[in-house]
């Protein structure tokens, strides 16, 4: 393969590649509901001869090139990109800019499926120099709980043919156009989602005695449950207890008879995330019999902890090495943010490395899940120059 001419393949390609991201920018869709979107990637596959399945997990997208010179089910390599969008109203004013009222692709997933396209056509056209099959995911709901990687899972995507290794990109306004980050072992938290209905009794709040105060109660158990995991935390376990929504919709006199509390716990070890989980739902029993409330505690399983395989990370920045240069690698601390590609890193070695995409002449980009969220598109060409030098390395 000559690999002066698989990039000018690449850019006569980047063209293409800018128009689907606009496409699908302009066309959001919610977790789940990724129909258009589903069919869009479809097309494009259908277009270039490329053979894959939808509908799987409900709107997902799978597709496989075979290596014609290895056994077709011989363990391949998956390479992965989500699908959805979020519910934020776009505030930027581009030819591009979202048509559907309050949903916006905010987190880049049109970036990272424009990218998957992109690779796949070129992969295609160039499948003899494959040393494995490639499986592309195309994978609806990382954005919404259980997270479309656990149901893409149970529909059987690691197998037939298995997959032995998968890697992801993902969009980081952070470091400019042309950098890659990365880091091995222990990268992103587990998320589960806390929601909390207090009942108290209501009535004048110039009659203490003959009212329960829900917000007091709510109050009580937020600080027991801090002071729990602050205590019993183990040293090395990174954590995080949130509290993000407190409401009660009382008055200056008048005392609510209930209140609503929304949080997040976020760790690293899942012994430790199983512990705080069952505390949340003790104190909420100690401080509902303390004040004669009823503490109603609902926690929704999230993803698991991303965990980037040793090995595998190592290979991958070997290959953007070569690829980018060294000066265009940078290493990446620890996130409490969250990813369902967490739950492949479960049952698989993965490697889930960031894309550059800030502008450089820009002094700040907005952060994902901001209304003004923007990518500057030559990182397409550097997401699919990158995906293919793995692919076929």
């Amino acid at each position: 393969m000559n690999p002066e001419q698989l990039q000018q393949q690449l850019q006569a390609l980047v063209p293409q590649i800018v128009a689907w991201r606009r496409q699908m920018h302009m066309h959001p869709e919610p977790s789940f509901k990724e129909y258009e979107t589903m069919a869009f990637v479809s097309s494009v596959l259908t277009a270039y001869g490329i053979s894959h399945q939808k509908g799987v997990a409900g709107t997902g997208v799978v597709a496989l090139i075979a290596a014609p010179h290895h056994d077709p089910q011989a363990p391949c390599l998956a390479l992965r990109a989500d699908l959805d969008a979020l519910p934020i109203q776009e505030q930027n004013e581009v030819p591009y800019k979202s048509q559907v009222p309050g949903w916006m692709h905010a987190c880049g997933h049109d970036v990272h499926t424009s990218i998957l396209l992109g690779t796949a056509v070129l992969l295609q056209a160039h499948k003899e120099n494959l040393k494995r099959p490639v499986k592309l995911i195309f994978q609806p709901g990382e954005e919404q709980n259980p997270g479309g990687a656990s149901l893409m899972i149970a529909a059987g995507v690691l197998e037939n043919p298995r997959v032995e290794e998968l890697v992801a990109l993902h969009v980081y306004p952070e470091l400019p156009v042309g950098k890659i980050g990365l880091k091995e072992g222990l990268y992103m938290a587990s998320s589960d989602e806390i929601h909390v209905e207090i009942e108290g009794v209501g009535g004048h709040g110039a009659l203490p005695a003959r009212f329960v105060n829900p917000i007091d109660v709510a109050i009580a158990w937020m600080q027991a449950c801090q002071q729990f995991v602050q205590e019993n935390c183990p040293s090395a376990v990174p954590q995080v207890l949130t509290f993000g929504r407190f409401e009660a919709l009382g008055s200056t006199n008048v005392v609510s008879a209930t209140a609503s509390v929304k949080g997040t716990f976020r760790t690293m070890d899942e012994t430790w995330r199983a512990a705080v989980k069952n505390a949340l739902q003790a104190k909420a029993s100690e401080v509902a019999a303390q004040f004669g409330a009823k503490i109603n505690l609902t926690i929704g399983e999230g993803y698991p902890f991303l965990m980037n395989d040793p090995t595998l990370t190592q290979k991958v920045q070997g290959i953007l090495v070569e690829t980018l240069g060294a000066a265009q690698i940078e290493t990446l601390g620890l996130r409490m943010t969250a990813e369902d590609f967490a739950f492949y890193s479960h049952h698989r070695p993965v490697c889930f490395f960031r894309l550059g995409t800030g502008f450089a002449d820009k002094a700040s980009n907005p952060a994902v899940h901001h209304p003004q969220f923007d990518i500057d598109e030559n990182a397409l060409e550097v997401g699919v120059k990158c995906m293919l030098a793995i692919a076929l390395s």
